[in-house]
């Protein structure tokens, strides 16, 4: 037999026996099926990134995107404060930086719009794919590793999470990354054997500062992160114990200790030290799960009765998080098939937890999941996808291991029943993966809450119309009907020059824990309980001034009486009227 047929019979991960062919023919398999299902994951990601799934742009997207550009620019986030670390202090409540420094080479090259905003979630989402993939082969074996890979690259959740410029699109990416490292520099969370685990202080120590550096990202992540790993140790710890009586092992255990102090010490000790919740903890002091006063006791059962609720059907395959900011309406967060694959996965780690290592940390991740996502309340009274997000590639990795040991299950059974099994998940996936992406990148768009309020389509439009005319203009005013913080949005579709805005004059408006801006620059917009009262005043204020000036109005149907008919109109979905643009002299 040559050297390029002969295969060897190998121990998989499991104990069991299999054949593992060495011709190169079958070696470039995996590969090949892994970059297939990469580029299915980049194409469902960066396909008409900026224009649909969703289209316009968020106000949560807009401030990450214009503090970003006024450090890029100034230095300096937009309210001054020089290159922050711990919180920006954008839309008065003191958001995670990560992503504003993750946008800033984007932002560099491509400037200041919808896509560069956008681009580093579905970069890295595309990664997390990836990271998948390398992790569920460390621990399982790599029919999992690419089986786990495939799910995530299309699962509704993490989809829609890559598609957009919130800070919390890369919790998944920032719990892969220092997980994944941390497996290269040898830490005994899979079951190679404690005698052939290569330890590798270097990576141990870049493993420390990624795990530090990523709890600077969204909230959610420096609350699982930690408890999560801290969690994977704990059920592993003979094998920490017996890197501890080596000397490499010892001084890479050191290492990772040293690097996580010197990245996450610092921010927890801003946490700790905010008492008052005037600094980083501002947001979350206003959306704690439980009442103000509340005992420790109604504190405790507040976080564990939300607990359970995070693997009820209702929030994984039914709905999933109402808020369509979030989550599709009509969809869970993952999809039907995915059901029987993880209840085979739970009884697979369940029944392997005593001997493997691998099945303990995937229990533990598995049950860690929802931890983010237990201090805090959502507005609409329901589970929050984004922050249980950083533990949502745990049931990713527990279907793919159950599907994979159910397949070898039924294959020693009857092999053709496997056949018609296969064939018919299959069937059952494509149906209800096209079924998700028909309503994401078609319908979904034009729903009239996700096209305005959420999404500021028409806002975006009328700011392209605007962005050539605004230095020939003395005033524009423009509405807040059907808006949500018009000030961030304009400043990203008008492309604002940040040094401008610190010149400007500007008029700062709290709405609640929001802070706003009712007019920045040449800029106004006009807020009051009743759109027409609030119109008619601004439009008094400019004939009594005393000049002539050269004005525009955006404003909403009926907002502003005008025998003039308007120079612009954008259409909404169904060609509804969305804005109206006037222009003239007042």
């Amino acid at each position: 037999m040559s050297k390029r047929s002969r295969s060897r019979t190998a121990k998989s991960r499991d104990g069991h026996e299999a054949d593992e062919v060495q011709t190169p023919h079958h070696a470039r398999r995996p590969i090949l099926v892994l970059v297939a299902i990469l580029v299915v994951a980049a194409s469902l990601r960066l396909a008409g990134l900026g224009r649909v799934a969703p289209p316009g742009l968020n106000q949560d997207e807009a401030a990450n995107a214009w503090n970003a550009y006024c450090m890029l620019k100034t230095g300096q986030d937009q309210a001054g404060a020089r290159w922050p670390i711990f919180y920006s202090r954008c839309l008065g409540a003191n958001r995670s930086t990560l992503y504003l420094y993750v946008l800033l080479p984007f932002q560099a090259v491509g400037g200041l719009n919808v896509w560069t905003t956008r681009v580093p979630s579905a970069i890295a989402g595309v990664i997390t794919v990836l990271l998948i993939y390398w992790v569920g082969s460390r621990m399982f074996g790599r029919q999992v590793g690419l089986l786990a890979a495939a799910l995530l690259a299309v699962n509704p959740w993490h989809l829609q999470q890559s598609r957009w410029g919130h800070e919390a699109a890369l919790c998944a990416f920032l719990v892969m990354l220092p997980f994944a490292a941390l497996l290269w520099s040898g830490a005994p969370f899979d079951d190679t054997p404690d005698d052939k685990r290569r330890i590798r202080v270097a990576v141990a120590a870049i493993a420390g500062l990624l795990t530090g550096i990523c709890c600077y990202g969204y909230p959610a992540v420096r609350i699982f992160l930690p408890i999560f790993l801290v969690a994977a140790a704990l059920v592993t710890w003979r094998g920490w114990w017996r890197q501890v009586r080596s000397r490499k092992g010892a001084l890479a255990i050191v290492a990772l200790i040293l690097t996580v102090g010197a990245t996450f010490g610092p921010l927890a000790w801003q946490h700790l030290t905010d008492t008052e919740g005037k600094g980083i903890a501002r947001r979350s002091k206003t959306t704690w799960v439980w009442k103000p006063g509340s005992t420790l006791g109604e504190k405790v059962w507040a976080a564990v009765s939300r607990y359970p609720g995070h693997f009820g059907p209702d929030f994984l395959f039914v709905r999933g998080d109402p808020y369509e900011v979030q989550s599709v309406g009509g969809f869970g967060q993952f999809h039907w098939y995915m059901l029987p694959l993880m209840l085979c996965g739970v009884a697979v780690v369940v029944r392997r937890a005593w001997a493997s290592r691998a099945a303990r940390v995937l229990l533990v991740w598995l049950l860690a999941y929802p931890v983010s996502d237990c201090l805090s309340s959502h507005g609409l009274g329901t589970l929050h996808a984004l922050r249980s997000f950083p533990g949502m590639c745990s049931l990713v990795l527990l279907a793919a291991l159950g599907a994979v040991a159910a397949g070898e299950l039924i294959v020693r059974w009857r092999r053709s029943a496997a056949i018609g099994l296969a064939i018919a998940a299959a069937i059952a996936a494509v149906f209800l993966n096209v079924r998700f992406l028909h309503t994401f990148f078609g319908e979904y768009n034009d729903r009239p809450r996700v096209y305005d309020f959420y999404f500021h389509v028409d806002l975006l439009e009328a700011c392209e119309w605007l962005r050539p005319r605004l230095k020939d203009l003395d005033a524009v005013y423009c509405t807040t009907l059907m808006t949500n913080t018009p000030y961030i949005v304009t400043l990203v579709g008008l492309e604002y020059d940040p040094r401008q805005w610190f010149s400007d004059e500007r008029d700062p408006l709290w709405l609640g824990p929001w802070l706003n801006y009712s007019r920045y620059g040449k800029m106004h917009f006009v807020y009051g309980r009743d759109p027409r009262t609030a119109w008619q005043r601004a439009v008094r204020g400019l004939a009594s001034n005393g000049r002539k000036d050269r004005v525009v109005f955006i404003a909403r149907p009926g907002e502003l009486p005008s025998k003039t008919p308007p120079v612009e109109q954008i259409v909404g979905p169904k060609d509804a009227p969305g804005l109206l643009i006037y222009e003239g002299n007042l």
